[in-house]
């Protein structure tokens, strides 16, 4: 909860440089400009108050809202901290621990199960010795490499015939 707080109180710092633009006073959304300073320019955000979320994504990933929906909250006189996901609540927290832990028996006493773990070799199969095959999408960085590689390889390759040509 102290990260909550924290980061609450961080991105509401933040909010003080926003400027708003209210859109649907309904549906509570608006604009939000912010000044990006490693890039001198302007960059807009919408946030969505009925639907708690914003174009960042902040809010929405750690469920705070983050300093453009806060600057909106502040619009519309909504608390921003009544916007926090129930999970931050300390009443939550303690509900999440109220309940008592029994022991586990010895594993003599459990009930037998009416089933039977079979081990299936075909499900995990080799197709060939080594490595198995990657998974991965490759992207353009993985293309980059292997052009890099095979230039290098082909400029070996071109010394190497140079050197037996007398």
């Amino acid at each position: 909860m102290d990260f909550a707080c924290k980061m609450f109180i961080s991105w509401q710092q933040k909010a003080v440089e926003h400027t708003v633009t209210k859109y649907s006073h309904a549906q509570q959304s608006a604009s939000v400009q912010i000044r990006c300073q490693d890039r001198h320019g302007m960059n807009t955000h919408v946030v969505k108050i009925a639907n708690r979320e914003c174009s960042c994504g902040k809010w929405n990933q750690f469920g705070i809202p983050c300093s453009h929906a806060q600057k909106v909250c502040g619009a519309y006189n909504i608390s921003a901290a009544s916007m926090v996901k129930d999970y931050y609540d300390v009443m939550a927290y303690n509900n999440t621990y109220s309940k008592h832990f029994e022991p586990v028996q010895s594993e003599d006493y459990w009930d037998d199960s009416n089933f039977q773990l079979v081990h299936d070799p075909t499900i995990r199969t080799v197709t060939r010795p080594g490595r198995n095959q990657t998974t991965r999408i490759h992207n353009e960085m993985d293309w980059r490499q292997t052009r890099a590689r095979q230039e290098a390889q082909q400029q070996q390759g071109d010394s190497s015939i140079q050197e037996n040509v007398p």
